[in-house]
């Protein structure tokens, strides 16, 4: 890299790279974690790749950080340990069949190097301080009497016999004289043709931004590893006291099982803090938040103590919702459930912990009307964001603490009555989950229902939702295609029907399906028998009818 500390890359194999560098995983970077499933993987894309016509595999890219004599590896652990496991396995089998030039070639190439200061051998390869005394032992000196004391320790040992029965497998159909030449072919492929992108960055920061830029798998849990390296370099003495809170957060989120939720989680915390962030900038606040001991330790035990409260926010069932009641357990399950918005998360996790449980109550209730306006006008993302951003922050910082004091900080951006009526009226709903919650609050509010928003989980083997206007109709319908595709999905074209009857009417006319919708046990689905005909007419109609009652079901407060 040049003196400007420029990210730089190289295009090479991974074997190259572990012989011409020493590496070293950050020791407070988390252990190997590959189970069987990927070590199989990788060895039968290795072996489907040297029996190919083209003999290369491209492994994806590895990110180096540091410009010293032994960079860290910020991404590419799991590939570059278990490479070094195969290649380990290589060398044993050398040594098991008494062929020690090669056996030595091996270990010298791409395991051991001689420290040039304190002339030691030392591991081309430093694993994490949890892993690295085992696979250095296990697997760098090949020393298989010590044993696992960690589950990381047991899958290295594990994928080390896989690497060892995978050798043996591609051995077995060829004649003793063979051999050496199909495991150099191996060591060769390692070398030159399983092929990396390694990219050089010169500090975690650049790292970090590197990562947002790349598209590739693990990349987000390798974010999450850059910020939990950062704060536990301040912990010192007390890292094991930063460890736990770490843990602690990250056992709660995974319990969840969303993707990449580590890293949304630490932007949402983030936000609650600092303000409108975008994920690209985390690191970055991170490392304006924490200069010291006493700043890293009171991060990670927010960190720790928000994560529960986030974790309510998937799960209308979990237990914080206790105090809070039934209704709010319904308002947290027609946002996930029902809603599906993930947008406004920042905000509902500022609600949770920083509202009083009454206002908590009314502020849920809220978010829900607000969501569906939102939904139905649309066009108003990066607005959003900002906004909620904004609020959640006034929340945290104790300038919000009430429901109708959020309703006027975010007054600018709800769609008013009239607005959200005329984009109701002219609403095309692609999504079904959306239209079935949008009819079934309707019609619970047509019933003078007290909490129309909340609708029960109504299952879809039970309540279908019918489409009136087919989308191709036949020449029953008189109707040109382009009027059928216009329509065919506006909401006024839609009805709940029980399932039974649903399959009665499939593709019928109109005037066989106003038989059925006449008997429906809903009054928003009988209405539509009232109806001579069906066309754009009608459905402009029942939707304008439909959008009045909408500003009824989700007021603005």
């Amino acid at each position: 890299m040049s003196g400007k500390e420029e990210i730089g890359f190289e295009h090479k194999g991974i074997g190259e790279v572990l012989a011409h560098n020493r590496l070293a995983v950050p020791l407070n970077q988390r252990e190997y974690s590959w189970e069987d499933e990927h070590v199989r993987d990788l060895l039968t894309d290795f072996a489907n790749a040297i029996s190919g016509k083209h003999g290369t595999y491209f492994l994806g890219t590895i990110v180096l950080t540091g410009k010293g004599e032994v960079p860290e590896v910020s991404d590419g652990q799991q590939r570059l340990a278990t490479t070094s496991i195969l290649l380990a396995a290589i060398r044993d089998y050398f040594g098991a069949t008494k062929d020690n030039k090669r056996k030595a070639h091996i270990e010298e190439q791409y395991l051991r190097t001689t420290d040039i200061d304190t002339t030691e051998s030392v591991p081309k390869l430093t694993l994490n301080v949890d892993d690295n005394a085992f696979f250095t032992r296990y697997i760098v000196d090949g020393d298989h009497s010590v044993d696992p004391s960690k589950p990381s320790h047991e899958r290295i040992k594990r994928a080390a016999g896989l690497a060892e029965e995978h050798i043996l497998q591609i051995l077995k159909p060829h004649a003793e004289v063979a051999r050496t030449q199909r495991l150099l072919e191996w060591v060769k492929f390692l070398r030159d043709g399983a092929e990396v992108i390694v990219l050089h960055v010169p500090d975690h920061l650049n790292a970090f931004v590197m990562f947002e830029t790349l598209n590739d798998r693990g990349l987000k849990a390798s974010q999450a590893d850059l910020i939990k390296n950062f704060l536990l370099s301040f912990c010192d003495k007390k890292i094991q006291e930063g460890q736990q809170k770490w843990a602690q957060m990250l056992g709660v989120l995974e319990s969840l099982g969303q993707d990449d939720i580590t890293v949304t989680y630490l932007h949402h915390l983030l936000i609650l803090k600092t303000g409108p962030t975008k994920e690209r900038e985390i690191f970055d606040k991170v490392r304006s938040l924490v200069n010291s001991q006493g700043r890293a330790l009171e991060f990670l035990e927010e960190a720790a103590e928000g994560a529960n409260d986030y974790a309510a926010l998937f799960n209308s069932d979990h237990k914080k919702w206790n105090e809070y009641g039934t209704t709010t357990r319904k308002h947290i399950a027609t946002i996930n459930r029902d809603l599906r918005v993930s947008q406004l998360r920042p905000l509902m996790f500022a609600v949770s912990r920083h509202f009083t449980v009454k206002e908590a109550k009314a502020a849920f209730k809220l978010l829900v009307f607000w969501s569906v306006r939102f939904l139905v006008v649309g066009g108003r993302g990066g607005l959003l964001d900002r906004n909620y951003a904004v609020r959640a922050n006034e929340i945290a910082i104790g300038n919000i603490k009430t429901a109708e004091r959020l309703k006027t900080g975010l007054s600018d951006i709800i769609p008013a009555d009239g607005l959200f009526e005329a984009a109701f009226a002219d609403a095309r709903i692609s999504q079904g989950f959306l239209a079935r919650y949008l009819l079934r609050a309707l019609q619970l509010k047509a019933q003078d229902d007290k909490q129309p928003e909340n609708v029960p989980n109504d299952e879809e083997q039970y309540i279908n939702l019918e489409h009136i206007l087919p989308e191709n109709p036949d020449g029953n319908w008189k109707l040109d295609p382009e009027t059928a595709v216009a329509f065919h999905k506006r909401l006024g074209n839609m009805v709940l029907l029980q399932a039974k009857a649903n399959t009665l009417i499939g593709n019928s006319s109109f005037a066989e399906k106003k038989k059925v919708l006449k008997n429906s046990s809903y009054s928003l689905t009988q209405a539509v028998a009232k109806y001579d005909q069906w066309g754009a007419k009608e459905i402009k109609d029942r939707q304008a009818k439909l959008a009045k009652l909408a500003v009824e079901t989700w007021p603005l407060g």
